[in-house]
């Protein structure tokens, strides 16, 4: 069987060792695999390698996606779909796994849709755990522990100049999940979420209070990305309690790196399971982790909102 293979939307770790290990497994089953490079338009563009396990032997440890990975906006026109599945039909493609997030499921759902023949299979690959259904997507321990250690970094020079403020920006999309975690883990004294909104006034007084207190000698807040007011409600803070804000970006650092442990178990299974749906002859389906069991959805599940435990942030 010819099975493809593409890592699409944003990076995520996790996403090598994901193919690494689909490639090994399928090779030893006799399947021959092809990697598309930069996603969907790659299959646009033909751009694909044949891989095989000896090209994929380090890519275990490697960050990012060595098949290169993008957005392709041009996917919800039905001419667009129609030559990618044409493009595949003409490399003998069979099947087609996507290491993506809810947006490239969409767009994996399209190009099934299209062709009910082509059997797509989705792995939940984004920082951003929000893929419903599952518990996990890849590059999420990794990107959290990135927030760890750069807090954790920050507050080593805190503790040692007592009184000072920080902010501190972290990814994380729509959900917020980054900063919650940061004030559940105790490594911030309260976090600004994309909703619901907390004014630039709210944040003043919230530094005040805890500068206050004397539960610890400095303030630290965890901002989420999309709230977009961190500079913003830096400069306000300062000018009302005569104070200087640091703030600190953590941007894309933390999307790269290499994949944690945590994030190599979960591409393996994920991979397999993908694999098992494909020789199945389960289509329409995307990998998930849910209870300590991994499983399936259909990929129109993808498009439901994923529900966090908010831990009383609401």
């Amino acid at each position: 069987m010819n099975i493809a293979v593409i890592t699409s939307g944003g990076d995520s770790p996790g996403m090598n060792p994901c193919v690494a290990r689909i490639v090994t497994e399928a090779s030893a089953k006799g399947h021959h695999v092809f990697g598309y490079r930069c996603g969907y338009r790659g299959i646009l563009e033909k751009d694909f390698i044949a891989l095989a396990p000896a090209d994929v032997e380090n890519w275990y440890k490697l960050g990012g996606t060595m098949l290169k990975t993008g957005r392709f906006p041009s996917l919800v026109e039905e001419a667009v779909q129609e030559r990618l599945v044409l493009n595949l039909k003409e490399q003998k493609i069979e099947a087609l796994i996507v290491i993506g997030g809810d947006g490239s499921f969409r767009g994996a759902l399209a190009l099934s849709r299209h062709d009910p023949r082509l059997n797509v299979v989705g792995i939940p690959g984004t920082i951003d755990n929000n893929v419903f259904g599952s518990q996990y997507t890849l590059g999420h321990d990794t990107a959290l522990n990135k927030l760890v250690n750069y807090i954790d970094d920050i507050s080593d020079t805190a503790m040692s100049l007592p009184g000072r403020v920080f902010f501190v920006e972290t990814l994380g999309a729509f959900e917020s999940y980054f900063p919650k975690a940061a004030v559940l883990m105790g490594m911030a004294d309260f976090c600004v979420l994309y909703a619901p909104r907390t004014t630039n006034e709210e944040i003043v007084q919230k530094v005040a209070a805890f500068r206050e207190g004397a539960e610890r000698s400095y303030v630290l807040a965890v901002f989420a990305e999309e709230s977009k007011q961190m500079f913003e409600a830096a400069d306000l803070t300062g000018e009302k309690l005569k104070i200087k804000v640091r703030c600190n970006l953590l941007g894309f650092q933390q999307r790269g790196g290499v994949p944690t442990a945590c994030d190599r178990m979960h591409a393996a299974g994920f991979a397999r399971y993908a694999l098992a749906a494909i020789e199945g002859g389960l289509f329409r389906k995307y990998t998930v982790y849910s209870n300590g069991v991994y499983g399936y959805r259909d990929l129109d599940d993808a498009r439901q909102k994923k529900v966090f435990d908010n831990y009383g942030f609401d």
